[in-house]
């Protein structure tokens, strides 16, 4: 019988592998995989039967020399998602910014092995300099690319992350095309699950401990940080849906009070939001910090350690919402759920950690999706 041929793939800046996976997925051969931080590496190897491929712990910017160009593997494609802070919707953007050497080095890497497609992702901050700055980048390097923002909920995920994908073709080549599900319902776009849909079957979760645990099944990764006792005392009267504004403004926080007090002042910031557990989730970040953006989890009733009710904001105590136990975080594997990595893919690390690759990870859907229409628009497979 003869060995089926795949098209072969080279990640940089992989992380825990989420694009890898939705290529491995849709059929391509991982080759190698650089992260240059060494969670990222150990929780990519961790994964390889899933993924295929070899990680190595190096960093992608040149100038260090950990690697050279030509140590790189001769790919169908190179996946990527270098850091551009200077991308960012804050301050001027510009490609030159010296914060994004890693972006020109990822563009160095591209010219120098001129693989048939690169798809690089990253956040919406490089939207804005897609039609001009990035063009020109890559069009002096012979590369055409198309621009998307990507929508989770299109894909019928409950998240509402977007992020900004971007595939390039050698300029004699065929142009890649927007696939049709993101162009909306009548181009086949999905209506999102909810976030019960998701995590709804998951058993109650542990406390996490301290260290790191190199989870041997999928609840390992089912375990919540606890939140300060200061926080503690206000987030229980936030109900599903609401923030840190639907807590009696007595349990709040002096800074907290502040904001309260002069919103306009402080722009009026949505902080410790929690979720409606009938809804799409907010981006899920790499921090479930809710005093940095993260998101709580919702509260949920257990009994005998299944989910038997969601809490209604008509639960109140003297008059105020109360959750009757204590609320918490979102644990990873509730995360990685979110972000569509299935239960056979385990983590290792503190519960920190895996929430930080999880969440800085492209959504497994998203990178199928693109790695399918890689494959049918492109690479004839």
């Amino acid at each position: 019988m003869p060995i089926e041929k795949k098209p072969t793939v080279l990640s940089l800046f992989s992380g825990c592998g989420g694009l890898d996976l939705g290529f491995s997925r849709a059929g391509y051969k991982i080759l190698e995989a650089y992260d240059h931080w060494a969670p990222a590496v150990e929780n990519h190897s961790k994964n390889i039967s899933l993924i295929g491929g070899k990680a190595y712990q190096r960093s992608l910017a040149l100038s260090d020399k950990e690697i050279q160009l030509e140590d790189f593997p001769s790919v169908d494609v190179i996946l990527g998602g270098p850091p551009c802070q200077g991308f960012s919707f804050a301050g001027k953007q510009s490609i030159e910014d010296p914060r994004n050497f890693l972006y020109l080095d990822f563009r160095r890497i591209v010219e120098y092995l001129r693989p048939k497609v690169f798809l690089m992702e990253n956040v919406r901050g490089l939207e804005k300099m897609a039609l001009t700055d990035i063009k020109k980048s890559f069009q002096s390097i012979e590369y055409n690319v198309c621009v998307d923002r990507v929508r989770a909920v299109d894909l019928g995920m409950p998240q509402r992350r977007e992020r900004v994908i971007i595939v390039g073709t050698r300029i004699k080549e065929k142009p890649f095309q927007t696939p049709d599900v993101l162009l909306g319902s009548l181009f086949g776009s999905k209506e999102p699950q909810n976030i019960l849909d998701v995590i709804g079957d998951l058993p109650e979760p542990q406390r996490a401990v301290k260290g790191s645990i190199n989870s041997q099944h999928f609840l390992d990764d089912h375990r919540f940080l606890d939140f300060s006792e200061l926080e503690k005392k206000f987030i229980r009267h936030i109900p599903n849906g609401g923030y840190y504004g639907d807590a009696p403004r007595d349990r709040l926080p002096e800074r907290l009070k502040k904001i309260y007090d002069d919103p306009l002042k402080y722009k009026s910031p949505r902080l410790f939001p929690k979720a409606d557990p009938y809804a799409t989730a907010q981006t899920i970040p790499a921090s479930t910090s809710p005093s940095i953006g993260g998101v709580i989890a919702p509260d949920l009733i257990y009994e005998a350690g299944i989910i038997k009710a969601v809490m209604s904001a008509g639960h109140t105590i003297d008059g105020v919402y109360t959750a009757p136990s204590q609320s918490r975080r979102f644990t990873p594997r509730e995360i990685a759920r979110l972000q569509g990595f299935p239960d056979e893919y385990l983590f290792s690390g503190s519960t920190s950690t895996k929430t930080k690759l999880i969440g800085n990870a492209v959504p497994v859907p998203i990178a199928e999706l693109y790695a399918n229409e890689i494959k049918s628009q492109l690479l004839n497979w």
